[in-house]
């Protein structure tokens, strides 16, 4: 307490003023109050089932393109038959990952695509 250049703290000091040319601090505006009643938008079945089926159409050009045209309707029909449980199955499970979020339709097209794959996968499986 004694050292050199020891000042002791004198507690009669005025309060700091602000410094001079400082402008005033804003006062924060008034945000009106949420509105009662509403539910936020979220994402509608109808565009998940749309991102599940872009992935359906993928899975058509490569099939066309890696083992090219079915040799009959039959064939072909079938294939696309197939498709249908594991596009509405993702649909289904995109729509409750994304139902009360607003979003768009590129993060329900990544949503889907795994959701998809894994589904026809299994699908495909054989049973016995």
């Amino acid at each position: 307490m004694g050292g050199p250049g020891y000042v002791p703290y004198r507690d009669d000091l005025p309060p700091h003023a602000p410094m001079p040319g400082a402008p005033p601090y804003p006062e924060a505006p008034e945000l009106p109050p949420p509105p009662i009643g509403r539910r936020p938008a979220g994402t509608r079945f109808r565009a998940a089932l749309g991102a599940a089926a872009v992935w359906a159409a993928v899975n058509l050009v490569l099939v066309l393109v890696v083992a090219g045209a079915p040799g009959s309707a039959r064939v072909f029909g079938a294939f696309l038959g197939g498709l249908i449980v594991p596009t509405l199955l993702a649909a289904l499970a995109v729509w409750l990952i994304a139902r009360r979020r607003d979003w768009g339709f590129g993060p329900l097209v990544l949503v889907a695509a795994p959701i998809f794959w894994v589904l026809r996968a299994l699908l495909n499986l054989p049973l016995g």
